[in-house]
């Protein structure tokens, strides 16, 4: 879900106010970025339209404090159909005129003010997003089956042999064997839970402990 924190106020008045917040969530991912300032202007419910980004509380927060800045995607009578850019499907809640908190139109990112897209060509690019993520989920799917296979062959370990140190952790929920390549952990081996976990495409070469 888009998340937000630091809130500042940018422009008050007696009617309504102007707020940036900062970008810090993965359902917008491709519209915005992490650390993007978006300005959310104050605007009636009768001036949302299709393929704004709105900003409306977030529905299954527990404090009900956050914020989500999705697209709309629909108009219903009874509200709006929303959808992140970066989500396959919409949005469970309706936002009504009630828990409108306002319209996304620009972000600062790297110093540079830019405006949203929205309306029309804001829908657009949000199904161009859309697409690419079903053609990545297809790829995924195409190439699963050749990718285990390749994984059992073992080829690749007889020419790719990255140097791979083990580092064993012991706490009270017990032993951990963490697998660090290059100064990052790309696997590891929960003992006691005989649970095992490891990065593309590290289990190519990486087998589990339990399979030697």
């Amino acid at each position: 879900m888009a998340l937000f924190s630091s809130v500042v106020v940018h422009v008050r008045d007696c009617r309504a106010e102007t707020t940036i917040r900062t970008y810090a969530g993965g359902s917008m991912l491709g519209t915005f970025r992490l650390g993007d300032r978006l300005t959310i202007e104050p605007v009636s419910f009768a001036d949302v339209f299709l393929g704004d980004v709105i900003a409306f509380p977030d529905p299954i927060g527990d404090d009900r404090t956050g914020v989500l800045v999705h697209r709309v995607v629909a108009i219903l009578p009874r509200g709006l159909i929303t959808r992140g850019d970066n989500n396959v499907r919409v949005d469970t809640s309706i936002v009504t005129a009630e828990n409108l908190l306002g319209k996304v139109t620009s972000y600062e990112r790297n110093g540079v003010r830019s405006k949203v897209v929205g309306g029309r060509l804001g829908l657009l690019r949000a199904r161009l997003l859309h697409a690419r993520i079903h053609i990545r989920n297809l790829l995924i799917c195409i190439g699963r089956g050749p990718y285990g296979a390749l994984r059992r062959s073992g080829l690749v370990a007889r020419w790719w042999r990255p140097q791979v140190t083990q580092l064993r952790v012991v706490s009270e929920s017990g032993a951990l064997i963490k697998y660090v390549c290059g100064g990052r952990v790309v696997a590891r081996w929960w003992q006691q839970q005989n649970r095992f976990e490891c990065d593309k495409p590290y289990d190519l070469v990486i087998p589990r402990p339990d399979e030697k």
